[in-house]
């Protein structure tokens, strides 16, 4: 604004009409622009650059780059932003943000994936095409990830392969079913083993038959069943997620559950349906459960 202003008084001589410089002029260009980001205020696509700017500014302060993030992440919760994620060549640098050595800035990369992918097949499509299914799988494959950072990339994983039948493919490929089940078996978070188990069962309801078909390869409703006579008693949150994937995933299998499944489960059940009743589940479908044992 100061060289619009110098402009105007070097061009205000009363006793001539002012000659605005040439069209091709690049200070006139340069001017043009203040002047409408000062009217109209920035477009989200040069907010959204901005923002990963400052976030791939390693001299500049954490909050700052942490306050970037928060204004990327709110900028790619509209899907027109999201898509242009793609459009304007950007995701491989904020993938290339899931390996910064902060913790917090990687929790804000898995956080700014998640939303960007939620409920749009087009970022879904960008994201998992440069890789991006890959990268958070291998995030919640490490052990030595921060809790909060793995916790956050189970909703990015969920974000790009719901109703996304691709992405889905993909994540079996890279071992995604092996990798939840390994969290079931080794975690004692309370949050990531929910998260977990209602993305089990939002797949099912999802994908029916691929689903039921691999979960009960990799033998899941016996760990599901360990997990509700671990927790079950004190989580109510966790013991109504377990009992609905194992109903959905009952209502779409063809095959019972196995001798050792329906014993562990005929000894915890009754104790948790006493606790919950139809808290957990309707009267109909605890009849359904307890129908396949």
């Amino acid at each position: 604004m100061e060289k619009l202003l110098k402009w105007s008084v070097e061009n205000s001589d009363s006793n001539k009409i002012p000659q605005p410089p040439p069209q091709d002029d690049p200070e006139r260009r340069k001017i043009g622009s203040e002047i409408i980001d000062v009217i109209l205020g920035k477009s989200d696509g040069v907010r959204i650059r901005e923002a990963i700017e400052v976030i791939s500014n390693t001299n500049d302060t954490l909050e700052n780059r942490e306050i970037a993030f928060d204004n990327l992440e709110m900028l790619v919760e509209q899907i027109d932003n999201a898509n242009d994620v793609e459009n304007m060549n950007l995701w491989p640098k904020i993938l290339s943000f899931l390996s910064f050595p902060e913790k917090s800035l990687r929790l804000h990369a898995v956080w700014v994936c998640g939303t960007a992918v939620q409920n749009n097949p087009k970022a879904q499509k960008a994201f998992a095409e440069k890789g991006g299914i890959k990268l958070i799988l291998n995030l919640l494959n490490n052990p030595d990830e921060d809790m909060e950072v793995r916790s956050k990339a189970i909703y990015a994983i969920s974000g790009a392969i719901k109703h996304y039948s691709p992405g889905l493919e993909q994540f079996e490929k890279e071992g995604g079913y092996e990798i939840l089940l390994s969290i079931l078996q080794t975690s004692n978070d309370l949050s990531i083993l929910r998260k977990v188990v209602f993305l089990f069962n939002t797949l099912l309801l999802q994908d029916a038959t691929t689903v039921t078909t691999r979960i009960e390869e990799k033998g899941l409703a016996m760990q599901m069943i360990k997990l509700l006579g671990i927790y079950g008693d004190d989580d109510e949150d966790l013991a109504d997620k377990i009992l609905r994937t194992l109903l959905t995933q009952l209502q779409n299998s063809s095959k019972s559950l196995s001798e050792d499944e329906m014993n562990e489960l005929r000894r915890i059940l009754p104790e948790i349906k006493k606790k919950y009743g139809e808290v957990a589940l309707s009267t109909s479908e605890w009849e359904e459960l307890e129908s396949n044992l």
